[in-house]
């Protein structure tokens, strides 16, 4: 197995390198949450059903989440420009069709491109970080970027999603993507320079097995979520993950040039640092999800006013990921790792307190500055602790194997949490004064759980992180 022509960190780079694989980073999970506060305008607008309509964000996560670790491998293979390039411009096309549809099926099919697009380029960005620069300065900036437009992307997804639709039409929640995408379709042969790759054998047995698992956990969650944990499907699809994955682990035992090298998951502090980022997503993500309904249908604001009052979770991220900046040489990745995940953990169990009275103010607003610090501060340097110690050809499954754990803990935390709070509310819907106190009743358990996801964060940190 020999690199042909590998990038070096050494290599002269471009000013803009470190910007273009920001903005590609930041237009990938920027799709993550963009579409949450449209789909009331897309359901009346392609008389969608309210499984149709669940169907407009699975199909981007289970499209996603199933070829991540494909797309990391892919761009350790091929070269990461062509990777990533393959990605960006899937990932406009799909957004263009899907801006332009007027059938449902055409929309969820763009739905289903941009999850693919964006599974080849999201891991590809890291990938390229930790591959063409040097420890230290340089490579600490960067991953502050990287992290920053991590956390930025979910905050600015939510917030344009609502600006957009109300001022505009919901299919600009697609159209905003193309012309960020011809831009970096343009500069990218011009700014970053290029690998040729790793000369070795494709592992197609485990890149079919592998993703077939991950896909059919992915679903078979998300249906769960919606339909039940005994329905006969969620059922056959569990087992079949399971089945699928214990099969992906034996193949990959067994094979000479595995597509996921387990010894990567050996490793202590890199296989914290998976766990950390799962946990962390498993608890954001149905935040934010049950926070932005709670907004709408319990404190009765439109779309744009819900998107707004987000803001201040994106300027928590920028603000706290420059701070990590300056903290991580002189405190190292674990207290900062510690400290961010505990921040998420107080923010979340404290929305548990929400209720029709409740002050933006005085609950609300810490709690999304709250929770702005904890991925601000955790993304950044739980970032750079996953890359640990990673050989340059293993950067892009590393890299993969990071944002595998988010987007799956990201779905999981979703579906689970959702059909909590939903199962709640059926519940105490009878006998509640009306739908809202129903809604609220719903809601708190679900945050009190998403709290419990972001300790044993804080735990798995405590036991897995360096202490230097």
């Amino acid at each position: 197995m020999t690199t042909v022509d590998a990038l070096t960190p050494t290599r002269r780079l471009s000013a803009f390198a470190i910007p273009l694989i920001c903005v590609a980073q930041l237009m990938a999970t920027l799709d993550v949450t963009i579409v949450n506060l449209a789909l009331p305008a897309i359901q009346r607008d392609l008389d969608l059903s309210n499984a149709g309509l669940a169907w407009m964000i699975d199909a981007y996560t289970l499209a996603y989440a199933g070829l991540l670790l494909v797309g990391g491998r892919t761009g350790d293979l091929i070269g990461r420009r062509k990777t990533l390039l393959a990605g960006i411009g899937l990932f406009t096309l799909s957004s263009l069709v899907g801006g332009l549809a007027g059938d449902p099926a055409l929309v969820l099919a763009a739905r289903v491109g941009q999850g693919v697009g964006a599974a080849l380029a999201t891991p590809t960005t890291l990938s390229m970080i930790t591959t063409l620069y040097p420890l230290g300065r340089q490579r600490t900036r960067a991953m502050v970027a990287y992290g920053a437009m991590a956390g930025l992307g979910i905050t600015l997804g939510l917030v344009l999603g609502g600006l957009l639709t109300q001022a505009a039409s919901w299919r600009w929640v697609f159209l905003v993507n193309v012309p960020i995408g011809v831009v970096l379709l343009a500069a990218a042969p011009r700014v970053l320079p290029e690998s040729t790759g790793v000369r070795r054998r494709v592992d197609v047995p485990g890149a079919l097995v592998g993703t077939a698992g991950l896909t059919a956990l992915v679903y078979g969650v998300i249906r769960a979520g919606t339909d039940g944990w005994g329905e006969p499907w969620s059922v056959v699809a569990l087992v079949a993950a399971v089945a699928l994955l214990a099969a992906f682990v034996v193949i990959e035992l067994r094979v000479d040039e595995p597509m996921l090298p387990l010894g990567l998951l050996r490793h202590r502090v890199r296989l914290g640092a998976y766990v950390v980022a799962g946990l962390l997503f498993a608890c954001l993500y149905p935040s934010f999800f049950l926070l932005s309904r709670a907004l709408q249908d319990v404190l009765g604001q439109r779309p744009v006013e819900a998107g707004l009052r987000f803001l201040p979770l994106g300027v928590g991220v920028l603000l706290f990921a420059v701070l990590t900046r300056r903290l991580v040489q002189k405190v190292g990745p674990r207290t900062l790792v510690l400290g961010g995940t505990a921040a998420t953990a107080v923010a979340a169990l404290a929305l548990v307190l929400l209720d029709r009275d409740t002050s933006y103010v005085a609950l609300l607003l810490p709690c999304l500055v709250g929770l702005g610090a904890g991925v601000g501060v955790t993304f950044v340097a739980n970032a750079a602790a996953a890359m640990t110690d990673v050989a340059e050809p293993d950067a892009g499954i590393a890299s993969g194997l990071l944002s595998t754990f988010q987007a799956v803990g990201g779905t999981l935390g979703v579906a689970a949490l959702a059909a909590v709070a939903a199962r709640v509310t059926e519940d105490r819907a009878p006998t509640a004064a009306s739908m809202n106190e129903a809604l609220l009743a719903g809601f708190h358990p679900a945050f009190a759980i998403a709290g419990g996801l972001a300790v044993l964060a804080v735990l798995t940190a405590l036991l897995t992180s360096p202490r230097q």
